[in-house]
């Protein structure tokens, strides 16, 4: 695309970038209501965006002196657990003219690919709206591949399932022994094929927070006295996309029914339960993000939740930048 040329992103850039990705999360409202409006204020957008100005951190893709696009990210040391350095493309340091999307976007990776090479980088990875078919698009043709959903939904109206024989319950600090025990159940299951994730769960201290926090809970599925299931529900939840977040939002930030349990409905009603509850409390959305390549999970949240953001990684097969780049030739 020789009539697009690519630069630092800069101070002049940031009220035309603000107003690309207010236009995208306001088309992507339309289609999922229950996602905050903050994000589509300019001011908090602007905000944002000022962090690519201070780093820098940032690419414009300019055509006749119009910005048409731009990119900018944040390095993580210790990408979900691997070790490895990644750039990381929140959903809000992004965006295109819808004209040319997919062709804007390979030049503005051509370029920061080189950068987060050079920089050490051993992993890529991007968050778009979900609505943006034509994103996703040309990021998978960029190597990319679909790791983790953000989603959302009202917590009004929940359905009213309910399992025979099990109680559901709010947890209680009596009760940490027996999620201690879970969660370790848990996170070992993430470790197996097909999900083969590098994850280790909260500690008994983390679980204790949990539990002692008025706003955070678990709530427990019991079946003949025997703990069956949980989920665990925080104000907000590390790794999260910034769309969902709000004041208004309860997250759920952890999930687990035991594999012989499966399939009968444990999962919706503590989903049910807990949702009334937070109703109940004034929270008026509940939002969770999950791993693609879990089966269980993907499954399971899809039928009650709408994608927000998805979000794609690329790990290079080189280790180190070539010869080449890190010299500067």
């Amino acid at each position: 695309m020789p009539d697009v040329e690519v630069v630092a992103f800069g101070r002049s850039h940031v009220a035309q970038a603000a107003k690309l990705v207010r236009g995208e999360i306001e088309r992507l409202r339309a289609t999922v209501p229950a996602l905050p409006d903050a994000m589509t204020r300019m001011e908090n957008v602007a905000e944002r965006l000022d962090r690519l100005v201070v780093d820098p951190t940032g690419l414009a893709a300019v055509r006749d002196g119009r910005l048409v696009g731009f990119l900018g990210w944040a390095t993580i040391d210790d990408f979900r657990g691997t070790g490895r350095r990644a750039a990381h493309c929140p959903e809000w340091a992004h965006a295109t003219t819808t004209r040319d999307r997919e062709r804007i976007y390979h030049v503005l990776y051509r370029a920061a690919s080189r950068q987060w090479t050079v920089a050490g980088c051993r992993a890529h990875a991007i968050s778009l709206l979900a609505h943006q078919a034509d994103a996703v698009r040309a990021w998978c043709w960029n190597g990319f591949g679909v790791a983790v959903i953000d989603a959302i939904r009202s917590t009004g109206d929940p359905d009213r399932a309910t399992v025979t024989g099990a109680i559901i319950r709010r947890a209680e600090p009596a009760d940490l022994d027996v999620l201690v025990a879970l969660e370790s159940e848990h996170w070992r299951h993430y470790a197996l094929p097909p999900m083969l994730m590098a994850a280790q769960g909260p500690s008994q201290d983390e679980i204790r927070d949990v539990l002692e926090h008025p706003k955070a809970s678990y709530w427990l599925a019991i079946d003949a006295n025997q703990p069956i299931g949980f989920l665990r529900f925080e104000p907000t939840t590390e790794g999260a996309s910034g769309l969902v977040r709000s004041t208004g939002t309860i997250a759920i930030s952890g999930a687990f029914v035991r594999p012989d349990r499966r399939g009968r409905g444990v999962a919706t009603a503590l989903l049910n339960a807990a949702l009334r509850a937070y109703s109940d409390q004034g929270y008026d959305r509940c939002s969770v993000d999950f791993e693609s390549f879990n089966p269980e999970a993907a499954g399971f949240w899809l039928r009650f939740f709408t994608p927000a953001c998805i979000s794609m990684v690329r790990y290079p097969e080189l280790d180190r930048a070539p010869a080449s780049l890190s010299t500067g030739r």
